[in-house]
């Protein structure tokens, strides 16, 4: 039987969906904690003022240190709202904005790298945003997203094919291939590392280049 594909995800499926969702989002982004930590602490070694694009009710704040200066932006307002609160307390987060990933108000090079985790497959438009991404990152920064992508094999693939015709209910394309967010011209691949749990994350890490 053919997998039945995802329709398009826009700007309001996110909205409508993570109005829904910011209630409980802890919750059922729990799985998520380990990967977000791992990406954190990557993003930590590095330094500098970076960007998090998607930064949805802000539950990776936390885990960034003094080190990293950082700006959040998202589409979502209802979860905006739950960043905020969170960001008040936190001297090293500058901003916490409402933006469209599609249309990111920075200028060039803005920053030193740009960190995206479970956003880039709940956007209409996954290979423009990482031109978004590669434009407000400085020459030999970094733009690492941490995702999951289309599964070919294993479990995965089964959960993937139940919950793609859901795809706009649920604000994300749950089997959005890999290969959506190659081959952007400023940006090198330069690590592909499958993340917990069992690999249903995976993250990539780009550099910047000109």
């Amino acid at each position: 039987m053919a997998k039945r594909p995802a329709a398009a995800v826009d700007g309001q499926d996110v909205k409508n969906a993570y109005a829904r969702w910011a209630p409980v989002y802890e919750l059922i982004a729990s799985p998520t904690v380990p990967a977000r930590k791992l990406a954190a602490k990557r993003v930590n070694a590095i330094g500098g003022r970076f960007l998090e694009a998607g930064v949805g009710s802000g539950s990776a704040l936390s885990l960034y240190t003094r080190n990293v200066s950082l700006v959040g932006v998202d589409l979502s307002h209802d979860m905006l709202r739950i960043a905020r609160k969170r960001a008040a307390a936190m001297p090293n987060v500058e901003a916490i904005i409402e933006m469209d990933l599609m249309q990111l108000a920075f200028p060039d090079g803005h920053f030193d790298g740009v960190i995206c985790m479970f956003t880039i497959t709940a956007v209409p438009d996954a290979k423009a945003v990482m031109a978004e991404l590669a434009r407000v990152t400085r020459p030999g920064g970094t733009v690492m997203i941490a995702s999951h992508f289309e599964a070919n094999s294993g479990p995965w693939k089964i959960t993937d094919g139940i919950l793609t015709p859901f795809a706009k209910r649920l604000g994300w394309n749950p089997s959005m291939p890999l290969n959506k967010v190659m081959g952007v011209p400023a940006l090198t691949l330069v690590e592909q590392t499958p993340l917990p749990p069992a690999g249903l994350i995976t993250l990539l890490v780009f550099e910047r280049h000109d």
